[in-house]
This record gives structure tokens, sequence and C-alpha cells, in this order.
């Protein structure tokens, strides 16, 4: 645990600055996540175990709330249960899931069930918008948890997001990027990209000048 991004949210006497952590993978196609959370609202954390065999029973906490949760491998009614993702989930999904690029021998969408001779489907292309290659991999360079995100990033045109002005970022650079990121409570890559003018959501900057400046000019 080395980003400042983890000691502010509501961080677990165990887990001091340095110490070890695991960071489950919650299983969205099991419904691992407790009710009325998901990914957007739950970062699950558990004390570091190097016996594999106690994974699947271990007790930890959220970051959002400290409320205490424990690790199961099947759901069991309980409030208080994660489903970590695992190779029986993603095995038992894929031998379910539709071919959403097939079409069954009568034409019709392919359901779960479907069986025989596949066609192809048609596509029609409303809307082209380039994606990267790769996911975003901040996470296996010790950033913080809030990072893991698998989703492929879209290149869109940043032609209606701001850019803070030169005047101000030098002004707000004199600050100090720590204390940017304690009193915005925006991500560390959030501030670095306003600092160096970089095209930014709106909301983000207004958001980030009220914090510093207390204003929303």
């Amino acid at each position: 645990m080395t980003s400042p991004n983890v000691m502010r949210h509501n961080r677990p006497d165990w887990l001091a600055p340095f110490n070890f952590f695991l960071f489950p993978l919650i299983s969205e196609l099991g419904s691992g996540y407790p009710p009325g959370l998901d990914r957007s609202t739950f970062n699950f954390i558990v004390p570091f175990e190097s016996d594999r065999r106690k994974w699947k029973t271990l007790e930890g906490v959220s970051l959002w709330d400290e409320d205490i949760y424990r690790i199961a491998m099947h759901r069991d009614g309980r409030r208080n249960i994660v489903v970590p993702e695992s190779l029986g989930i993603i095995l038992g999904e894929y031998l379910r899931h539709r071919e959403v690029k097939s079409l069954a021998p009568d034409g019709t969408p392919c359901v779960p069930s479907t069986q025989g001779l596949l066609g192809r489907t048609w596509i029609t292309a409303r809307k082209i918008v380039p994606v990267g290659k790769e996911t975003d991999r901040h996470w296996e360079q010790g950033e913080d948890p809030s990072l893991l995100d698998f989703r492929l990033k879209e290149y869109r045109g940043t032609a209606k997001m701001p850019v803070a002005g030169v005047s101000d970022r030098r002004r707000w650079k004199k600050i100090g990027v720590r204390n940017l990121i304690r009193k915005s409570k925006l991500s560390q890559r959030a501030v670095y990209a306003i600092l160096n003018g970089q095209p930014v959501r709106a909301s983000t900057l207004q958001m980030f000048r009220r914090a510093i400046d207390g204003s929303t000019s």
C-alpha cells in the first residue's frame, strides 16, 4: 500500500503504509457483489495471506463504508458475502452465453439453447469509435485499487472538453500536487492532466476549481 489514494479511503487499522493486502476480483457474472452494490461503490480488500487454501474464506473490509464482508465461492443469501471470480463461473457463463455474431438456423438471434448450423448476422455500423489495443494497466505499477479497470480505452474527440488556463496552472502548481489531490479529492491522473493543460471533463475542472479556489468560474 503505497498510494495516497488508498489512504484517503476508510482504511482499516491493519492496513498500514507499505503493508501488503489482497484485492480480490469480484465476479460480475456470478452476482458476486453484495446486494445494492457494484464496482463503482464497492472496493473490497483483505489482509495478505500466502496460503491459497485460506483465500476462499478470508474476511475483509469495503474501503467505502468499512463494513466487514467474507469471501465465499457461492452466494448463500447473506448480505455480507462476496463471491470472487473463478474459472468455474467463467466457464459456466461461457457455455450458457448466446452467440451474438451468428444467427440461428431459422434466421432468428441465437439464444443459449440454440443448436444446429449457425449463419452470419448482419451488422450496420452507426458510429465508428477508435479504441485502444490494450486496457488500462496502471494497477500493475503499484497504483491504488480504484484504477483496476479492464474496459477498453476509447479515443473520442476532445473539442468540447475544456483546458485550464496557463496562469491558473502556474498558480496551482505552486500549491503542490499532493495538496491539490488532497483538497480536490480527484485522482492523481486527473490532477496531472489539469496541470499539464490536457482536456478534461467540464465537471472535473469545475470540481477542481471549486475545491482549490472556492469558485466555479
